[in-house]
């Protein structure tokens, strides 16, 4: 991570168990101890500072931010560092970053060592802000002594400790030369009672300084998982197999590869977990070599249950599925709503459905495995450390007859070359390691592109029935219906498949599983009187396309369906599409947010609040502290955002030229209880004479809380929203006999440079609990598309993407 050091170049695991021990039984983190010095420190034999487990400083002053959190383009690093240093009060110049090894085993202490949600800073600021104001009154305390002074005179100031009454001031650095600090602070008890900044006082946290990885990644020395290289390391190229999942390798003939000189060996990867079915590793001296090989190993297969699977047959599955209600579960129930239906003087009824989209990351998956000591060591740029741990872990107890306890596996972490979500699945690890245990050399498994493509983990193909009651041009009544894959079952979310802690019960008193990563978006900010909302899971999806986590999840189609449909009640009640939002968008009832009550915050009574993914066992008391909720405003907040970018976007307000139109969305994405308030509007011209279309135009505006570096928010806003603008436009994957028909990106398309909208971003900072930003803008690009190519000719496309085909249909279908 720029300067951030591997594990391997920093602290070893034994390093990090000596400098920072928690103490046994008791919570506490100790200052003082044995810590990571310079040279110079060193050899004058002064110890570095380590108050908690998040930062070291050496008495040359230089201070080392410990970030667990995978980089992988967000510069989480930098925006983590700079809340420890505002508190911390320590100089930018002084701060460098690495990844400490100990983090992936013992998350009871870190919490778990997992980059998803856009949660990195929502998580994680309450707690690294009170170590840094830990180790800032530690300092002061110090200072003090060696200044002579009273501590209660003295403040804290670009790494010096000043005393106010006559200016005397000495170094952080001079500090730990000369006082040995021994105090205790208990882990999170006493970290509540730490005093915080107010938000007037931030002198970093605000402030867009350079982010700390970007020159290691512009001189060449920034290290990303397929960076690794590792002493008599052999190269393995994946065979493609028949189906996406559940081919079986019926036999291996490698007459052929044996001809390639540098081919060692193909293996045949043990399938113990229900993982890398049908895979078969060619491995040689180096990965041309390798890859060379695989195309001409010849694999047959028994092709298994999904061989004739395509994704017209899946949609029309889904459709049979949702006719059997009592198969589904309600995920939002509120009021009565089929009364409601019947009280209406109109009701409407359309159909969505969008396709699978896939990750589709600049670096290609990848691995390094090496087993040397009895210790297995995995070099990975991976957005979670911790499952890929305990994944491997439990793979090697099975195939090894061993016990988890006796093994010994460390995850080395590296920059991720673009995750999306698509790197927190570990089938490489384990195809890695199995080739490890059959050739005895360390092993790097790297897929080509085609093989990337061919084991996506994709994000499932939806298909929402909505209806909506209208009586006096409200919304009084609203169901959704949603069948898609649910991308929990795979993580064993559900009692259904084997986890109670994980367990979200259907609300209509059944005694099913949620899956909220694949509902989530549907429960909507908008008062509506009389609401549902149930899904049925699709189980072949789940398992014969892998469906998964893809950047914002579910409200990455949800999102779509809702907008898009409230667009069309609007027109249905002949109200304008702004005012229609603005007046359900209220605040009341469960719309409210969190109340904001301090630390902890208060657990509202509220169903659907009811279901906080801080609560998980990794997320207890001892593990990430509570914050402040980033829901307090509620909806209110996100009408805010619709008023600024309808105002900007000149809503009502501007002459358009010929066939186009302004779209309308907004969106609380990640999940409801940890929302970023955002509201879209694009300006999209339409071709009626072929249905080709273009965006012209994005109107952003994002309420995210706290800013901790407003040009890397505005940057990530601006990528997400790119990222939208791909889906709607072009991205598609589909299944045809089993597998994806796409290979490769002449055939995968993201959005191209000439098709690049100009973005108008206004970021709304306040002084609430800070939220994600780097996924939530994705999520209003496709329904405010939708909404504007509506309004520039009258035509409608229920899917996504929107292909100009369905337009130039929509508007002959409009015509008629």
């Amino acid at each position: 991570m720029g300067d951030m050091k591997t594990p391997q170049q920093g602290m070893t695991r034994r390093d990090f168990l000596v400098r920072s021990t928690v103490v046994a039984g008791s919570g506490f983190l100790s200052i003082g101890l044995p810590g990571l010095a310079s040279k110079d420190a060193a050899a004058a034999g002064t110890a570095a500072f380590t108050p908690s487990i998040w930062f070291t400083m050496t008495p040359d002053g230089k201070t080392t931010m410990h970030i667990v959190k995978a980089e992988m383009g967000q510069h989480i690093g930098t925006g983590l560092a700079q809340v420890i240093a505002d508190e911390l009060e320590v100089k930018w110049a002084d701060v460098r970053l690495d990844t400490p090894l100990e983090s992936v085993a013992n998350f009871a202490v870190y919490g778990l060592a997992y980059t998803v949600n856009s949660g990195s800073i929502t998580t994680e600021f309450d707690r690294i802000a009170r170590a840094g104001a830990a180790g800032r009154m530690a300092l002061i305390e110090a200072g003090a002594k060696v200044l002579g002074v009273d501590a209660g005179g003295c403040y804290a100031k670009d790494s010096r400790v000043v005393q106010k009454s006559t200016g005397k001031s000495v170094t952080y650095g001079e500090i730990l030369q000369k006082v040995t600090i021994d105090k205790k602070f208990a882990y999170p008890a006493d970290f509540k009672s730490i005093a915080l900044k107010s938000r007037d006082q931030y002198s970093l946290i605000g402030k867009s300084v350079a982010s700390l990885d970007v020159p290691a990644k512009t001189n060449g020395k920034a290290k990303y998982g397929i960076d690794v290289f590792l002493p008599n390391m052999v190269y393995g190229a994946l065979v493609i197999p028949r189906t996406r999942y559940s081919s079986k390798v019926v036999s291996v003939d490698d007459s052929e590869a044996k001809k390639i000189p540098g081919f060692i060996k193909a293996v045949k990867i043990e399938e113990a977990m229900g993982k890398c079915t049908g895979w078969v590793v060619a491995i040689a001296d180096k990965y041309p070599t390798a890859v060379k090989a695989a195309k001409v190993l010849k694999v047959k297969y028994d092709a298994g249950p999904y061989a004739a699977l395509d994704t017209p047959a899946l949609l029309a599955q889904y459709k049979d599925l949702a006719k059997n209600e009592k198969e589904s579960a309600a995920w939002v129930l509120e009021g009565d709503v089929d009364k409601g239906f019947s009280e209406a003087e109109k009701t409407l009824e359309m159909e969505y459905t969008t396709d699978m989209i896939c990750h589709a990351t600049m670096e290609p998956l990848n691995c390094t495995v090496q087993m040397t000591n009895g210790e297995w060591h995995v070099h990975i740029g991976t957005q979670s450390t911790s499952f890929a741990r305990m994944t491997l872990t439990g793979y090697l107890a099975t195939v090894l007859k061993k016990k988890p306890e006796d093994l010994k596996v460390f995850v080395h972490q590296y920059l991720v070359g673009g995750g999306f979500g698509g790197k927190q699945d570990y089938d490489d690890i384990l195809a890695a390691a199995w080739c490890v245990k059959e050739v005895g050399r360390p092993v790097k498994l790297i897929h080509t592109r085609e093989s990337n493509f061919a084991t996506s983990f994709a994000r499932t193909p939806t298909y929402h029935k909505l209806k909506a009651g209208i009586r006096d041009g409200k919304l009084v009544s609203m169901n959704q219906d949603i069948v898609c894959g649910w991308m929990g079952a795979r993580f064993g979310v559900g009692k259904k498949y084997g986890s109670d802690w994980l367990q979200l019960d259907s609300v209509d008193g059944k005694s099913q599983d949620i899956d909220q990563w694949s509902i989530g978006g549907s429960d909507h900010w908008y008062e509506v009187k009389n609401h549902r909302v149930r899904a049925w899971n699709h189980e072949t999806t789940t398992w014969a396309v892998q469906a998964s986590a893809l950047r914002t999840v579910s409200n990455s189609y949800n999102i779509f369906v809702v907008e898009s449909f409230m667009d069309e009640v609007a027109h249905a009640a002949g109200r304008d599409p702004l005012e229609f939002r603005l007046s359900m968008l209220n605040g009341k009832g469960g719309n409210r947010g969190i109340p904001n009550t301090g630390y902890p915050p208060g657990t509202p009574s509220d169903y659907y609040m009811d279901r906080l993914w801080i609560s998980l066992p990794w997320a207890s008391e001892n593990s990430w502290p509570s914050y402040e909720s980033a829901t307090v405003g509620g909806a209110l907040r996100l009408a805010n955002c619709l008023r600024v970018a309808a105002g900007k976007a000149g809503w009502g307000t501007r002459r358009l030229p010929p066939n186009t139109g302004l779209g309308i969305a907004v969106t609380a994405a990640e999940e409801r209880q940890s929302p970023t308030w955002v509201a879209g509007i694009a300006e999209v011209t339409v071709d009626p004479a072929t249905g080709s279309y273009s965006i012209n135009r994005l109107t952003i505006a994002m309420d995210p809380g706290i800013v901790v570096n407003p040009k890397n928010v505005d940057a990530q806003i601006r990528g997400s929203a790119l990222w939208g603008a791909s889906q709607i436009m072009s991205e598609r994957l589909t299944l045809k006999n089993g597998g994806f028909e796409q290979s490769n990106f002449h055939q995968y398309q993201p959005i191209r440079l000439a098709q690049v909208p100009e973005i108008d971003v206004t970021i709304i900072a306040s002084d609430h609990h800070p939220s994600g930003v780097g996924e939530p803008a994705s999520t209003i690009v496709a329904p405010a598309v939708a909404n504007a190519i509506y309004n520039a000719v009258g035509a409608r496309v229920r899917h996504m993407p929107i292909a100009p085909e369905a337009v130039l249909e929509a508007i002959k279908k409009a015509k008629a």
